[in-house]
């Protein structure tokens, strides 16, 4: 290599690494670490709220699965439960009027 020569790529490999860092700069990072306080109360950061699609006041689900809790809200909950159930579901069956056609026939009651 003469004097003036640098490596094959380098200016634009340094040039599309400091394009990349920048795009990486913007975004949240993944994972946060928060302080647990009096009564186990910790903050959810607000760029995972925002991620979650969750607000102040809103209701949560939480639960444990091999040592790590989950959250996610409770109207994303029952949008889950309602996809994962989809499938068992006839066509233009009402599960809430056959429920409810059930229970009257069990209390002894005409609809």
């Amino acid at each position: 290599m003469s004097d003036g020569d640098t490596p094959r790529g380098s200016e634009e490999q340094q040039a599309e690494y400091a394009a990349l860092r920048e795009e990486l700069m913007k975004l949240p990072p993944k994972r946060e670490r928060v302080k647990l306080g009096e009564g186990g109360r910790f903050v959810i950061p607000a760029f995972m709220r925002d991620e979650m699609g969750i607000k102040p006041g809103e209701m949560l689900i939480c639960h444990v699965v091999d040592g790590e809790l989950r959250v996610r809200s409770y109207l994303d909950n029952i949008r889950r439960i309602q996809e994962r159930s989809a499938p068992y579901k006839k066509p233009g069956e009402s599960v809430v009027d056959e429920f409810l056609a059930e229970r009257l026939a069990m209390w002894g009651e005409d609809e």
